[in-house]
């Protein structure tokens, strides 16, 4: 009972209980022969990535950022695809006075995805985070602190594709890890392409 209480199980059980109906029912248009074909592990897989741009400026301080966040799903049953994600994000910063520095972030997990309705799907995503902190210490220079974090996201989306060949998504993700007096932002907003999805 107590790992009910923990948001992202409560999430992946949430999302098992949505599209358990409907998605294992065999589609009377297609013929039993074609349901019984094999389907092969290359079929199965889809593709997809993000590419981040984000530029800021505020007070003398300037953030220019640049990301890419590949990933690999596997369609294991019915609605219902899990694969790795991982990201790399580049963010150089300058401020007025101090000579400027690049923080280089990379993140690596899995996911799990359900379509819940047309192109509308869920996920649940862990992963682990080493990222770059910047500080003023007196000098001249901005200097980093790395640091690591366990990330929970749970989220949403809507895949514009059609399932075979190419498409596009927008989602909205939330950090179960970010804490709430923290200056960082715990919503995450993507927009992808993807294969096969």
């Amino acid at each position: 009972m107590k790992h009910l209480k923990n948001p992202f199980v409560a999430t992946v059980l949430f999302m098992l209980l949505l599209v358990q109906q409907g998605f294992a029912q065999r589609n009377p248009d297609l013929p039993k022969e074609d349901e019984k074909r094999k389907v092969s592990f290359k079929e199965k897989l889809w593709y997809g990535g993000s590419v981040s741009l984000g530029f800021s400026s505020f007070n003398g301080q300037s953030n220019f950022g640049f990301g890419l966040a590949p990933m690999v799903g596997y369609k294991f049953f019915g609605p219902f695809s899990a694969g790795p994600r991982v990201s790399f994000f580049l963010n150089s910063i300058r401020v007025q006075g101090y000579k400027g520095t690049t923080l280089f972030n990379t993140e690596a997990g899995i996911f799990l995805r359900a379509k819940v309705f047309r192109g509308f799907f869920l996920q649940g995503e862990v992963a682990n985070e080493w990222l770059q902190e910047p500080y003023i210490d007196g000098t001249t220079k901005i200097k980093k602190q790395n640091l690591t974090r366990g990330n929970q996201y749970i989220g949403a989306g809507y895949n514009f594709g059609s399932g075979e060949g190419g498409g596009s998504e927008i989602g909205l993700f939330y950090n179960l890890a970010v804490p709430s007096d923290s200056y960082e932002q715990p919503w995450d907003y993507r927009f992808g392409f993807t294969w096969n999805f």
